[in-house]
């Protein structure tokens, strides 16, 4: 039967609604620890409304005798490394999940009108349930590169751990701006090495180094610092995250763990080990009930390390990088 393919609307938003509600229930029988809201349609409809009433949003709705069967929603936008277009998980819904390919039409369609308005790096992120739909952004040249995952602290048996060394763990205070900067070049660092290869332009420093300070004395942040004597080894950050209308992996008591970073000399020593259980006990006994965090899947040393506590991969965001050459090179 034929398949109509056309502009998205703000008519198509409650069929859309229903499709992403089903697909989000089905997310959850997966990964319990997702927000339940999604699954009202009504919610959903609403979180689809969100990324497509963006300021640079458009999609494609695929369509059978004037039924919705599938829709893709994405936005622009210009970073560092270039303009980009990306899909959120409200962007893309399919009725069947058997029937991928509509999926593959779609976003030719999407990725056509991202490279005439010079967006040439594509990005979907995608539920990690919704192996089907990755293997067809995959077919089409799309690639892992981010994670973000999940941790139930309700369920989490958090132990207590050994303090290898004479550091102490302490909550970062006014005064420990110096500290924390310090360790802020850290990450960027390790994610300018093999295999990651992310550029870390030298002038970045001073920035880097005064965003770090500058949540030394945040009350919205607890920073947990690994000191001996005065002298900083390593951090972990927390800081409350707000339910979003198109945040599908944010449940309510949600905490998300960043700025986590040990010294290059000081790793080995189970400091990380020793911040990150402290940082969600002392989350836990606050009232939050799960922790988020992400990490980029080249990045080995966080990919390695998160899971080890537990975190459960419940996105994630594929990437696609298409030759500028097509705005001119077609023969």
């Amino acid at each position: 039967m034929t398949i109509e393919f056309i502009p998205f609307t703000s008519d198509h938003l409650p069929a859309a609604g229903g499709i992403l509600a089903a697909r989000h229930k089905r997310n959850r029988q997966r990964f319990p620890s997702l927000p339940a809201r999604f699954e009202d349609a009504a919610v959903a409809a609403n979180a689809v409304k969100t990324v497509f009433t963006k300021k640079t949003s458009f999609g494609f709705a695929a369509l059978q005798k004037g039924d919705l069967l599938a829709y893709l929603i994405g936005e622009t936008s210009s970073q560092m490394w270039g303009r980009c277009g990306f899909v959120y998980l409200p962007g893309y819904g399919l009725a069947d999940v058997r029937e991928t390919t509509i999926m593959q039409d779609l976003y030719a369609l999407i990725g056509e009108e991202w490279n005439r308005r010079g967006c040439f790096e594509h990005y979907a992120y995608v539920s990690a349930a919704d192996e089907s739909v990755i293997d067809t952004f995959f077919s089409l040249g799309f690639g892992r590169e981010r994670a973000d995952a999940l941790l139930d602290l309700r369920s989490l048996e958090i132990p207590r751990p050994k303090l290898t060394g004479d550091f102490e763990i302490r909550r970062a205070a006014k005064g420990d701006e110096a500290h924390l900067a310090e360790l802020s070049s850290l990450i960027a660092r390790n994610q300018s090495r093999a295999p990651r290869w992310h550029p870390f332009p030298p002038e970045d420093l001073t920035e880097l180094a005064e965003g770090w300070a500058e949540i030394a004395s945040d009350p919205e942040w607890t920073i947990w610092m690994a000191m001996q004597a005065n002298e900083i080894l390593g951090s972990a950050g927390f800081r409350p995250l707000p339910e979003e209308d198109d945040d599908m992996t944010l449940p309510p008591k949600t905490t998300d763990l960043t700025v986590a970073a040990v010294k290059e000399s000081m790793r080995g020593r189970g400091i990380m080990s020793a911040l990150t259980w402290y940082g969600l006990r002392q989350a836990l006994e606050n009232g939050y009930e799960f922790c988020l965090t992400n990490w980029q899947t080249a990045n080995l040393l966080a990919a390695r390390t998160w899971p080890r506590f537990g975190f459960r991969t419940v996105a994630y965001r594929l990437a696609r990088r298409v030759n500028p050459m097509i705005a001119w090179a077609k023969g």
